[in-house]
């Protein structure tokens, strides 16, 4: 009897080693299991993007998920008393992922730090969050994303969008960056210097830091998952808490991430392969998620600067100057209506918000004594201030927006001689595409190149390696100034000849914001090396005069005047028209060179991919 018990052990011991095998060979192929710990194909073979030995069980296991997953096994068999070194409590992503796949022997470990951490988000929905864009921040010029984790049902929010958005938790990737610069960062970011890693915060910080201190609009892009789907997303975020990743800014940035997490929990998604080669920028994977089913709403979170523009668009202008008197040196309006005078003392509220966000959310003193009297004053109209409805602003969403990438085919007719361009640009937008997604006034391109051919020749009329120009917001409430900063090669005109010229250019000033139409001035300093002819360095300085006119939805306007003074006595004209939509441009324009009369028109036709 004995030795028949012996045998029916060592059978079953044997059927469990050989079905283990077959699950090993099955499944370490498993698209699930290679998202989970996030393998890609190399020329070598495969290699998880994690960066921290942590992260596996086994000591190859950041090239090999077979072994990895013979490790997963092996471990869960074996099971540690210690929690933080118990793969149950380590992992538990991919032990709910190994159920599916074969029998796991219940856990005697309880994981505490784990539990707490899921009754703490208590995820009942996910959220894509794009912060908009933010050029005065070279790691948000191109905006940023993060994950929501809702604790309630998308359902529920849909009857009650304010319950309880505020105590949400935001999943945000970032660079762990030590305090470093802007230039530090730029170099560091494109290099792969910096490592990144994942952090759990409550919502209504990412709301202060980004609505509020960097007064910077919040689009919610709610995601159609499973509960099941949700649960796999909080383990799974659980098991990348501790881990680090090399931090690429173009490529291996937030948003990157957190469509590693969503491909991860729903492996028949395709998001990576919409996206653009070379490079990840936040807007692409919101249209990549759409394109995917999984965005079943957008919601709409304005910043201070956005609600406080808005009110003011509902007064005169004798009320807007009462808004401005009454922060500044407490005078009150004149408006005797109570329905008139609720909205001056309403749109004060917003600008002291949105001027002093940072000192009232720190509670300083002398912002509280600001604000306190306009809340009495405003306390002892009887009027109830309107909900204010946002529903324009979803038409505008950056999901929305054309493709960061352009092709452009043009002819020109210089001084009576025909000749072809031909363009294109990397990313991402400029002044006279269509503003639909993207800031207004706003040029930030990257790797952008126009070649100019007379049939014989062949000229490079410009290179851009990056080349941003933004147009700030000045009215008798706001200060913001101008700038533009160019590095690449450009031409140089002198004495009727175009002579290439690499460098730097760069512009300070102002602009004033009238409406459809924004005049701006710059004084222009630049540094470069003529490589053509001259062979030498340049300095120059001047100044560049224009005008910015919106003509409605999809044309806009640009005529500026550029002078240059000293040695390089050069100036010059430009009047464009364009008409863009989020697919396709077409534009005129024209230009002289006074000093020595040469003119060229010409047409352009864009591709917007």
């Amino acid at each position: 009897m004995r030795s028949k018990l012996l045998l029916s052990k060592g059978t079953l011991s044997g059927v469990l080693f050989f079905y283990s095998l077959g699950v090993l060979a099955q499944n370490w192929q498993d698209p699930q299991w290679q998202r989970l710990l996030i393998y890609r194909t190399t020329l070598t073979g495969q290699e998880s993007e994690a960066d921290t030995p942590e992260f596996f069980l086994h000591p190859q296991g950041k090239e090999r998920p077979d072994l990895e997953l013979e490790a997963l096994i092996g471990a869960l068999e074996v099971e540690d008393p210690e929690p933080t070194k118990n793969a149950f409590c380590r992992f538990p992503a991919r032990v709910r992922w190994l159920k599916k796949h074969r029998p796991v022997p219940a856990s005697k470990v309880q994981c505490e730090n784990y539990e707490k951490f899921r009754d703490r988000l208590a995820a009942k929905s996910v959220s894509v969050v794009f912060s908009s864009y933010y050029l005065n921040n070279p790691a948000s010029s191109f905006g940023h994303t993060f994950l929501r984790l809702g604790k309630q049902a998308n359902e529920v929010r849909d009857k009650d969008t304010t319950a309880t958005e505020l105590l949400d938790t935001g999943i945000n990737y970032g660079a762990l960056t030590d305090g470093a610069g802007p230039v530090v960062f730029a170099i560091g970011g494109l290099t792969g210097w910096f490592q990144g890693n994942y952090n759990a915060v409550p919502y209504y910080y990412k709301v202060r830091e980004y609505n509020d201190f960097e007064t910077r609009d919040l689009w919610s892009y709610q995601l159609d998952l499973t509960s099941e789907e949700i649960d796999l997303i909080v383990d799974h975020i659980w098991e990348l808490g501790h881990t680090k990743f090399d931090y690429y800014f173009l490529t291996e940035n937030c948003s990157y991430h957190v469509l590693s997490i969503l491909e991860a929990v729903r492996p028949r998604l395709k998001l990576h392969a919409r996206l653009p080669r070379l490079y990840t920028i936040p807007s692409e994977t919101l249209k990549a998620l759409t394109a995917e089913g999984l965005v079943r709403k957008v919601t709409f979170r304005p910043a201070p600067s956005t609600q406080f523009y808005h009110q003011l668009q509902l007064l005169t202008a004798t009320e807007q100057t009462e808004v401005r008197d009454l922060v500044d040196s407490g005078k009150r309006p004149e408006t005797a209506d109570p329905r008139r005078r609720s909205l001056v003392y309403d749109a004060a509220l917003s600008l002291v918000d949105y001027k002093y966000a940072k000192k009232i959310l720190k509670g300083d003193e002398d912002a509280q004594i600001l604000k306190r009297p306009l809340l009495v004053e405003r306390s002892k109209i009887p009027v109830r201030s309107d909900d204010i409805d946002y529903s324009y602003k979803l038409l505008r969403a950056p999901h929305l927006g054309h493709g960061q990438k352009r092709l452009g085919l043009g002819y020109v007719n210089r001084d009576g001689k025909s000749m072809g361009e031909l363009e294109w640009r990397f990313a991402f937008h400029d002044v006279l595409d269509t503003d639909v997604g993207y800031p207004p006034r706003t040029r930030l391109e990257v790797m952008k190149a126009l070649v100019r051919t007379d049939g014989t020749e062949v000229q490079l009329r410009d290179l851009s390696i990056v080349d941003v120009f933004m147009l700030g917001k000045r009215d008798q409430f706001n200060r913001s100034p101008s700038w533009k900063v160019k590095l690449g090669q450009t031409q140089t005109r002198q004495g009727k000849r175009d002579l290439a010229t690499q460098g730097f250019s760069g512009g300070y000033g102002l602009s004033f914001d009238l409406g459809p139409v924004t005049p701006y001035l710059l004084a222009h300093v630049e540094l470069g090396y003529l490589s053509e002819f001259e062979r030498r360095v340049k300095l120059g300085h001047g100044a560049d005069a224009g005008v910015l006119s919106d003509l409605g939805e999809h044309w806009k306007m640009l005529n500026l005047f550029e002078a240059r003074f000293g040695e390089w006595n050069e100036s010059r004209i430009l009047n464009e028209l364009r008409y863009s939509d989020s697919d396709y441009g077409a534009g005129a324009f024209h230009t002289s060179w006074p000093e020595d009369g040469t003119w060229e028109t010409g047409l352009r036709l864009y591709r917007y991919l």
